[in-house]
């Protein structure tokens, strides 16, 4: 039980990005990863504002698509910073930047 509770306050104080992926198999003539936007088979999404991209692809056993969208830069994986640093999104507002915790301006240095 003491080790439980380590761990989640260990989790609550340290500070990781998380990445995503999402996956589905779309019927028709192209994929859908948002409202309005259609995607050919064989084509790529680049959507930096979410820093994600999506692929669609014809799955070679049927005549459905694939859609695959995954997020990049900040949202392209796990990021946990040594102490005393922190993880921001860099002037793009999607590739990554460490910074010290307490004054963002500076790198973070060790």
């Amino acid at each position: 039980m003491k080790i439980f509770l380590v761990l989640v306050l260990f989790t609550c104080v340290i500070d990781v990005t998380f990445g995503y992926c999402f996956a589905k198999v779309e019927d028709g003539d192209h994929c859908t990863p948002k409202d309005g936007v259609t995607m050919l088979a064989g084509s790529e999404l680049l959507m930096p504002e979410k820093c994600e991209k999506c692929t669609c692809s014809r799955q070679s056993d049927s005549s459905s698509l694939f859609l695959s969208c995954c997020g990049y830069g900040i949202h392209g994986g796990v990021y946990a910073p040594p102490p005393g640093c922190k993880v921001i999104a860099g002037d793009d507002g999607c590739s990554i930047k460490m910074v010290q915790a307490i004054d963002h301006s500076q790198p973070c240095v060790q």
